[in-house]
């Protein structure tokens, strides 16, 4: 790539970006650009082309930067920014940006950024373009300045590979991140919206190593949370709901797209964040967190509806490939089926939903804005004083003994009792894995696997309980003696699952009982 003649001055300071993305349909872009919310600020109207740029290996991209070469208007500008992880929903990006006097990339004005070192010199060559139709207005609600773009085109990739983009940017220029959620919140009242966490380069990235939309329905799970013990307990709070919220919206696509893991991690997601929620209580207002935990509730239903007819129809479907030819399964798999697809059909109507956008928005800008905190209340001063690493020891050895009450007589243990005792399990194991970084690795790994073994078997257990109540509701609903003799083998099948799993049960216990605490042992420093 030649490079440019008039270099531009070196680059070393970061601008940081607070910006937020909502996906939004055509025809209601359309619309809202009509809005009255948009009084008072008017639209601009300017086509852009970005190109990305990167060496060949793609280091840029394996250190998590996209380097862009931007023309708006008459004006180039060369642009770096920070891509954001799937676990990111904080909308704060590190970006440096410089003019260019000709179209083509130069790395040496950024070359004091820490990513760049070792590429000043490296060939660069273009990876994809992102063309935009791009309407903005700067909006200024009670003194704060947010640029509200909407930004209409596609991103192309090598091979005619494209990907359209409709979607609204809501960039804070100044005040808070709360005037950006109080407008978002506004639009989402207006017309359909999706929250986006994925860049325009990140997307753009997906599809030239052409896993897109094979990446856009990928799912993810919950990963790592970073703390350290002197950490005060608000940040860590703050750390932990954004690893869920973002847990929870980077699986939508998934489930929208009838994937089961899809389902399965956002009830995940859904859990861990009620579990945050009871380890901070005493922290945080009753009625955010009555609200934050209807919503959860009000979710976890619908989800709850397709994941129980996923569960059922894995059951049936392993008993079908033992029996290959049985007339009487194939039509109790085809009676599941429909309700399986109806209970999708549901929750892609509340996916859909005003509510939902406003609740994932509204959990984002509780987050971070800290709308917790009340001054001069007392919940406010623990949150300020507080450490974590003092809070983590004494959650978990709470949860710790609420589970060995429950665990007693284990093998006396009946359904309801051994439900409570995995859901006791599953609150020590969401809080382990969101404490984990401040303890000594091995011991958290070792202990949370003695709690995965004995939660994978209860698991089972229950997973077969609900089964066999749904099944017996839609032979109830539709009776036919198909259905009923299906129905039998199925559940002769979960009885001989049940009682072959329960001398893993035992051991799993045992083994668990014997475990040592990692909370216990001294701090990691």
């Amino acid at each position: 790539m030649t490079e440019n003649k008039a270099t531009a001055p070196a680059v070393t300071a970061a601008e940081m970006r607070y910006a937020l993305a909502l996906v939004v349909a055509p025809e209601d872009a359309a619309r809202l650009k009509r809005s009255d919310l948009l009084r008072g600020g008017r639209l601009i109207r300017r086509r852009i082309t970005s190109t990305y740029y990167d060496t060949r290996d793609k280091e840029l991209q394996r250190r998590t930067l996209a380097l862009s070469v931007r023309r708006e208007g008459g004006r180039v500008f060369e642009t770096l920014e920070v891509m954001p992880g799937s676990a990111a929903t904080n909308g704060e990006r590190a970006m440096w940006q410089t003019p260019l006097a000709r179209p083509a990339p130069d790395l040496k004005p950024l070359a004091k950024v820490d990513g760049i070192r070792n590429l000043e010199d490296a060939p660069l060559k273009p990876v994809f373009t992102c063309r935009l139709r791009r309407s903005r207005a700067v909006l200024e609600p009670d003194g704060a300045a947010v640029a509200l773009s909407f930004d209409e085109g596609e991103i192309r990739a090598r091979g005619g590979r494209k990907l359209q983009v409709s979607e609204i940017e809501l960039e804070l220029q100044q005040g808070t991140p709360r005037a950006v959620f109080t407008l978002a919140n506004a639009l989402a009242g207006e017309a359909p919206l999706r929250v986006e966490l994925r860049s325009k380069a990140a997307r753009g990235y997906a599809l030239a190593d052409r896993t897109e939309p094979r990446e856009a329905s990928a799912t993810s799970k919950f990963g790592a949370v970073d703390l350290h013990r002197s950490m005060a307990a608000e940040d860590a709070l703050a750390v932990i709901l954004r690893r869920c919220l973002a847990h929870l919206l980077a699986n939508e696509p998934a489930a929208l797209a009838g994937k089961e893991e899809g389902v399965h991690q956002m009830r995940v997601a859904l859990r861990r964040l009620r579990v945050a929620l009871v380890l901070f209580r005493s922290m945080l207002p009753e009625a955010e967190r009555n609200w934050v935990s209807g919503e959860v509730k009000w979710l976890a239903a619908a989800l709850g509806r397709a994941r129980n007819w996923d569960v059922v129809g894995g059951f049936v479907r392993r008993v079908r490939d033992s029996m290959t030819d049985d007339r009487d399964l194939v039509a109790l798999a085809h009676a599941v089926e429909r309700e399986r697809r109806r209970g999708y059909n549901a929750l892609r109507g509340v996916l859909g939903t005003q509510r939902y956008t406003q609740f994932t928005l509204g959990l984002m800008g509780w987050i971070e804005t800290r709308a917790w905190r009340r001054p001069g209340a007392l919940e406010t001063s623990i949150l300020q004083v507080s450490v974590v690493g003092k809070l983590a020891d004494q959650v978990l050895e709470r949860r710790y003994r609420q589970a060995r009450n429950r665990a007693r007589n284990f093998d006396r243990l009946g359904t309801v009792g051994r439900h409570r005792l995995r859901i006791a399990l599953k609150k020590i194991r969401y809080a382990a894995d969101s404490f984990a970084s401040i303890y000594a690795r091995k011991a958290v790994r070792r202990y949370i696997k003695h709690l995965e073994t004995l939660q994978d078997g209860l698991g089972l257990l229950n997973d077969i309980a609900s089964s066999e109540k749904l099944l017996r509701n839609l032979i109830q609903r539709r009776p036919s003696q198909a259905l009923i003799r299906g129905d039998a083998l199925v559940r002769g099948w979960c009885a001989h699952v049940a009682l072959e799993c329960e001398p893993a049960l035992q051991k799993g216990f045992k083994r668990l009982k014997k475990a040592e605490p990692f909370w216990r042992r001294p701090a990691k420093i």
